[in-house]
């Protein structure tokens, strides 16, 4: 009688780049646990990585870099490395022989397309956000995009405030390059077996551009979070008193749009004495917004704290009144993880509502305009809820145990 214990599975997570930390970097850290818990053999590759990536090593994850993990300056070697890492993700392929491959976004898919020509492997993929969502990628001017991309512009505001309408100058070899990347993409996303995304928004675009369907499944924290109480006292921590709390965590960028809450909390604070708006988070715009809350003298009501470590961060959301969203995106981690701690949430309107949540009194959504998002705040503010009506089981579906529950129901497929 055989007793030998069955191989595990091999899974091979893929992200190009593992740099900066956010909610791509967060889904995949997870799905990467619960896939190791499930018995697979779980293999993350990138081809650059960098330890902060890991939340303040909130996540204990083994991560492999592979190929050429410099970022060359000139456009001849960027062609050679880029050789170099498909080359190096079919000996990594060979290496590990994979049952099961996952990437996450469009670039991982071109890479994977020519990675797996004349082989027997398949894979699927996560798009978090298609070309539209990127305003500096020109591959969104492409000719293989042109039918969809008046018609995808047009349907979002965000899409309409960071893109032009006509593709910025390049000279003849940026076009052709770009054309070239444009199709090695189209051809990359047409051969994922499945396409994960967040919203049905972004499952539209992936139909209009690529002419695949998608699944749409949503994640955003862990089930703890149901059960979290605050490690320690933030207001007091900020010498807030009893003044009621805006907050806004981000990655300082313009697509984040904190200078339209700035503005906005502007208009609040003129009907409101006993508000403040703390700004969490670091990045390139971050001289900027200082220079704005100077100039609309708000320095005393305004407060940047800074990079928010991952073990406080749940303390931040339960000690405000109010946590304003207005990023350009279709789906976001924070406001849902403000919501799973019961907080009032303000988000743009570009924030898909499931028809689960349309009832919940603690969403407040805004078009992204100052007005309309002072106007939110100052509702919010003013309102007065139980935790019994927002109640948990509406958010129950959001936990990441579920969501990776469903996306490995999908691939066992």
């Amino acid at each position: 009688m055989n007793s030998a214990k069955p191989k595990s599975k091999k899974i091979v997570l893929l992200r190009g780049g593992l740099i900066i930390a956010g909610g791509a970097e967060r889904l995949l850290f997870e799905e990467a646990n619960y896939l190791e818990k499930q018995g697979f053999e779980t293999h993350i590759l990138t081809f650059n990585f960098r330890q902060e990536v890991l939340f303040n090593r909130a996540y204990k994850v083994n991560v492999e870099e592979i190929g050429y993990t410099n970022r060359p300056s000139s456009w001849l070697l960027k062609r050679v490395c880029l050789v170099c890492n498909i080359l190096a993700l079919r000996r990594k392929l060979r290496q590990i022989k994979p049952d099961v491959i996952l990437l996450t976004g469009i670039a991982d898919c071109t890479l994977f397309y020519f990675a797996t020509l004349f082989t027997h492997y398949s894979y699927s993929t996560h798009i978090h956000g298609t070309v539209f969502w990127f305003e500096t990628d020109l591959i969104k001017y492409a000719l293989v995009h042109r039918k969809a991309f008046d018609e995808i512009r047009e349907s979002v505001i965000g899409h309409r405030e960071f893109i032009p309408a006509t593709m910025p100058k390049v000279n003849l070899k940026q076009r052709i390059l770009n054309e070239l990347f444009a199709a090695a993409m189209y051809k990359g996303v047409r051969k994922a077996r499945k396409i994960f995304v967040l919203s049905n928004q972004m499952k539209w675009e992936v139909g209009k551009l690529y002419g695949k369907d998608a699944i749409v499944l949503k994640g955003a924290f862990p089930r703890e979070i149901f059960d979290y109480k605050p490690k320690q006292n933030i207001k007091q921590k900020l010498g807030l008193g009893n003044k009621k709390m805006i907050l806004n965590i981000n990655r300082l960028d313009l697509r984040k749009r904190v200078d339209l809450v700035i503005k906005a909390f502007k208009q609040v604070s003129e009907h409101f004495d006993d508000v403040v708006l703390i700004i969490g988070g670091i990045g390139q715009d971050e001289e900027r917004l200082r220079d704005l809350v100077e100039q609309l003298d708000l320095a005393n009501r305004v407060r940047f704290v800074g990079f928010i470590k991952e073990e406080n961060l749940w303390d931040y959301y339960a000690a405000c009144e109010v946590f304003v969203h207005p990023n350009w995106a279709d789906f976001a981690i924070a406001p849902y993880e403000a919501l799973a701690l019961n907080k009032k949430v303000v988000w743009s309107t570009e924030m898909e509502i499931d028809e689960h949540l349309a009832a919940n009194k603690h969403i407040f959504a805004a078009n992204p305009t100052v007005n309309d998002f002072a106007v939110a705040i100052e509702k919010a503010l003013t309102t007065t809820l139980t935790t019994e009506i927002t109640g948990q089981d509406n958010l129950r579906s959001y936990t990441w145990d579920k969501y990776c529950e469903r996306i490995l129901r999908e691939l066992e497929k």
